[in-house]
């Protein structure tokens, strides 16, 4: 049994890119953009979602798959509802599908947001450990990461996922996006522009931009953000600084502008994070 805090509508749990939902009666709720490639489950009821246009059914024998940076809004209208969502990074994204066109996985152009496919037997077993991780700190550290790309790979190689491997199989500059995401995430802290980060690619501004969208699944500037919000929780959570000089620490302007970001990305304010550090 997962401990996790259940309540009405978010369902609390240690990563913030696991989130989980009940709802007892139907309920539409507007999520905020997605950062990159998340995947949808239905564990009870069913839900509509929609998305630049598209409007798709989901229930418990399917997972949703929403492909990049994009808004949606969710109508739980099977009650009573429970789900979860998780986001994989980036980072983590890119790497999976390097490795699958380097295994000759086939690619298709891409036009939909979002895909559907089929929930089997393996990606609901891993589900399942994914979510009992949550009931211990060592399985979360050190078994969750795992499960986690196992699903992600699972996600990524299917037929339906065809289209979002078409952002590594057309050209051979995957490896200099993916070098960019390391060098943004080790100089977060500094200014840094389009411009700037195309010249330190070897690429054009227009292409740079282009080719990170396409392989990180989000945009230059918000991949920048996101990393500066990342370390910002974990100075947070782990050092208890205070949330003006995280602000300015990890590169935000202003301290409002960093607690808006960060309230948009977590749900909480960063006060939150400072009143749950452990003593």
């Amino acid at each position: 049994m997962v401990k996790t805090r259940i309540v009405e509508g978010h369902i609390a749990t240690t990563d913030p890119d696991l989130c989980m939902y009940r709802f007892a009666k139907p309920t539409t709720f507007r999520k905020a953009p997605t950062f990159g490639v998340t995947m949808g489950v239905v564990l009870e009821g069913s839900k509509r979602v929609r998305v630049e246009g598209h409007e798709i059914a989901v229930d418990p024998t399917q997972l949703l798959v929403l492909t990049r940076e994009t808004e949606h809004v969710t109508e739980a209208d099977g009650a009573p509802y429970l789900g979860l969502s998780l986001l994989f990074g980036p980072e983590q994204v890119a790497r999976a599908l390097l490795a699958l066109k380097d295994a000759g996985a086939k690619s298709a152009a891409e036009t939909a947001p979002a895909f559907l496919m089929r929930t089997d037997a393996p990606i609901a077993d891993a589900i399942e450990r994914l979510i009992r991780t949550l009931d211990d700190p060592l399985d979360r550290k050190l078994l969750a990461p795992l499960v986690v790309d196992e699903i992600l790979f699972r996600l990524l190689r299917s037929d339906s996922a065809a289209a979002v491997r078409s952002a590594v199989a057309r050209t051979p500059d995957a490896l200099r996006i993916l070098e960019s995401m390391r060098f943004i995430r080790e100089n977060h802290e500094r200014k840094l522009t389009v411009d700037a980060l195309a010249r330190n690619a070897g690429m054009s501004p227009s292409h740079f931009a282009h080719r990170f969208s396409s392989v990180a699944r989000v945009s230059p500037m918000r991949f920048l953000r996101e990393v500066r919000l990342e370390r910002a929780r974990s100075l947070l959570f782990e050092a208890g600084t205070r949330a003006n000089e995280v602000a300015n620490t990890v590169g935000f302007e202003s301290a409002a502008h960093f607690t808006r970001e960060f309230k948009r990305r977590y749900g909480v304010p960063p006060s939150h994070y400072l009143r749950t550090r452990p003593t």
